[in-house]
């Protein structure tokens, strides 16, 4: 039987740094500093620099965290995706969105497998590009081939991930109930992250052996946008979509088949779908589909005057 409940939590923008709207590609680049530390993408190349081009996420981790302070895990790990020329997954991220050969300075790590990379070369690795097929971007070797850099229109269903919500906020009255707006996913996947008992409160982050965490973990089929456990080890995917479709749907399915094959074989893997909205129909459909549960989202906005 389909579950469809209401999760209601807060955004608070104090958060925002200095006051400015942040970018989520500026987010995913690491350009949102405050001090004078170099970008994520530069600690990283600095760390498998010093290891002789060759380190696992948690080496790399732990050389940030040794020379430059507290930076989030999470950060580092999506910049290894990205600044590596043969991760399939970097493409859902905005640095990656439109057809390009892998020769800027975002393009110097290659993936290994088994969460180690190493520094890339095109003479040992071959050439790599971000090729538009059809309707979507994927990547792939391209030796002798030079790639016009367009803007890739892609019509995959997968959600939008503006840095700011496109539906005008209502405001607030002192005394008023909280309005509930349609938060911007990246800020409500973030809520979430950070708030699992929200949903279930024996639900932890996964972490797989190489020490990559499950926010926006990356598999052969997409995407997973959080990826939990519980005291069992049962893994449960959970997917964040503005509208439920058969899409997001099938998505959520491939994922889920995927982490059962590849993760956990043998065990029931679970399936969250958190959205704004939902047909009928739609919800009908996934009430046929066992260990799947939908949650409505309500996300009210708080505004806190700050003072020096």
């Amino acid at each position: 039987m389909v579950i469809w409940r209401e999760i209601e939590a807060i955004i608070n923008t104090e958060s925002i740094l200095n006051g400015e709207t942040v970018l989520e590609e500026d987010v995913l680049m690491g350009k949102t500093r405050t001090n004078k530390r170099p970008p994520v993408w530069e600690m990283v190349k600095k760390a498998v620099e010093s290891m002789n081009g060759e380190a696992s996420y948690k080496e790399i981790k732990d050389y940030i965290w040794q020379h430059y302070g507290e930076v989030k895990e999470r950060t580092i790990n999506c910049q290894i995706i990205i600044c590596s020329v043969n991760q399939k997954s970097r493409v859902y991220y905005p640095a990656n969105r439109k057809p390009r050969n892998c020769n800027t300075k975002y393009d110097f790590l290659y993936t290994l497998g088994n969460g180690r990379v190493k520094l890339y070369n095109p003479e040992e690795h071959g050439a790599w590009g971000i090729v538009e097929e059809g309707d979507r971007l994927v990547v792939k070797r391209v030796d002798g081939i030079e790639l016009e850099e367009k803007p890739a229109t892609r019509k995959s269903g997968r959600k939008k991930s503006a840095a700011v919500s496109e539906t005008p906020l209502p405001t607030k009255k002192v005394g008023e109930e909280p309005s509930y707006v349609s938060g911007s996913f990246p800020q409500v996947r973030e809520v979430l992250y950070n708030n699992l008992a929200l949903v279930g409160k024996n639900l932890r982050i996964y972490t797989d052996p190489s020490g990559r965490q499950g926010f926006e973990y990356p598999t052969e089929v997409g995407i997973i946008d959080i990826l939990a456990t519980d005291p069992h080890n049962r893994l449960t995917v959970m997917e964040f979509a503005e509208e439920v479709t058969p899409e997001v749907l099938s998505r959520l399915l491939g994922c889920m088949g995927w982490v059962r094959r590849n993760l956990t074989p043998g065990k029931d893997v679970k399936g969250m779908i958190f959205t704004n909205h939902i047909e009928e129909n739609m919800l009908l459909s996934i009430s046929q589909v066992p260990g799947i549960e939908v949650y409505q989202l309500k996300m009210s906005l708080e505004v806190n005057k700050m003072s020096a």
